[in-house]
């Protein structure tokens, strides 16, 4: 079962980054991540949980560089 969380979480990823590119990969990013948190807890796999929780960490971490990014490019 863990494998096909895993594989679903890489899915959703590479769906993201096809349909809207890099801004997507976040949000694919970010969904994987709490699609692992909610798998994590509910399974009790502290691995998974830690691991999502960086993830997490990192993808908000791009979203606030991202959209500062485009406030300051629209800003010109």
């Amino acid at each position: 079962m863990k494998r096909n969380i895993l594989v679903t979480m890489g899915i959703l990823v590479l769906i993201g980054f096809a349909v809207q590119g890099f801004v997507g990969a976040i949000g694919g990013i970010f969904l994987t991540t709490v699609v692992g948190i909610v798998y994590g807890t509910v399974k009790r796999d502290k691995k998974l949980v830690k691991w999502s929780a960086a993830a997490l960490m990192i993808a908000i971490f791009c979203i606030m560089v991202c959209y500062g990014w485009l406030l300051l490019a629209s800003a010109r």
